[in-house]
């Protein structure tokens, strides 16, 4: 299906948006607290060959402008694996009171795996196509920038800068993520959280993906999410047939206590896919303590 393939090669996970390390370095402290995040995906359950991502990472500060994190990713599809570990730092700005800007770089190595005798290539005896497991070890960056304030975030990240050469042949391409989303009241006891992605690998067509959340008395978050595809950086006739919604995803965040996030998102595909269902579970801890004689309570995005 390279389709598909093209347009999805870093992971992929629609609760994103709680743990924004996953695309942005400079995400890492801007909570204001370390904060401990883990995922695990399943993506078009049933199907021979689907994705299966995990992560897990941590983050806090370091002091006042300094932030840190790791992060942990593994990401398995079809014949093809990848498991990096990276290293991130953060820098942050004080722009106003409440504004702050972030920049931030992550450091890390990729190992990269591919499974020949998964592959069934059309023409046996192909010396393109691997006949066995290859793996390669390769450095990897990523760098990001990100406003913020407790009201309205956007941020922009460039991941696998690091260029491969003499690799193998799902060797990682540039991508480029812009986020942004704000909170707003409509009760004393429920909030609007809108938001976007934009994922671009600048080979097949980009992701956007639109989403909309309602925060219940600052326990339940309950959302969807809208996949689409759009032709921005290429003409080719494939980006221009797949310019259609491809998933839909109902999305619900339990903060049983100010320290514990629990989440499940189940995706819906609109496209050729819609056989398959895709399930995603995150767990998260935050590392809460007290200011001015109060506990410091979960900043919304």
């Amino acid at each position: 299906m390279p389709r598909i393939s093209l347009a999805q090669q870093d992971p992929q996970f629609t609760q994103y948006m709680f743990n924004g390390l996953l695309l942005n370095p400079a995400y890492a402290g801007s909570k204001g607290f370390t904060s401990v995040s883990g995922s695990h995906r399943s993506q078009w359950t049933g199907l021979e060959g689907a994705p299966l991502s995990q992560t897990l990472s941590l983050d806090g500060n370091l002091n006042r402008k300094l932030a840190g994190g790791v992060i942990i990713t593994n990401d398995r599809l079809g014949a093809q694996r990848f498991t990096e570990v990276s290293v991130n730092s953060a820098v942050r700005i004080s722009l106003s009171h409440a504004t702050k800007l972030a920049v931030g770089i992550a450091l890390g190595v990729t190992q990269q795996t591919l499974d020949g005798t998964m592959l069934k290539p059309d023409e046996q005896n192909d010396n393109a196509i691997p006949q066995t497991i290859e793996r390669a070890v390769k450095p990897s960056a990523k760098v990001g920038a990100y406003l913020y304030n407790n009201r309205f975030y956007t941020g922009v990240s460039l991941g696998n800068m690091v260029f491969f050469q003499d690799g193998l042949p799902t060797d990682p391409k540039p991508h480029l993520f812009l986020t942004s989303g704000g909170v707003f009241d409509i009760s004393r006891k429920m909030k609007f959280r809108p938001s976007i992605l934009l994922k671009e690998d600048f080979n097949g067509p980009a992701a956007l993906d639109l989403n909309t959340f309602l925060l219940f008395n600052e326990q339940i978050w309950l959302g969807t999410s809208f996949r689409t595809t759009l032709n921005i950086f290429n003409n080719r006739s494939f980006a221009t047939s797949t310019r259609i919604g491809n998933a839909l995803a109902v999305l619900l965040e339990l903060h049983p206590s100010p320290v514990l996030r629990v989440g499940y998102s189940y995706d819906f595909s609109l496209n050729q896919l819609r056989s398959y269902s895709s399930h995603e579970l995150s767990l998260g801890y935050n590392f809460l303590k007290k200011k001015y004689g109060r506990m410091l309570t979960p900043r919304y995005f």
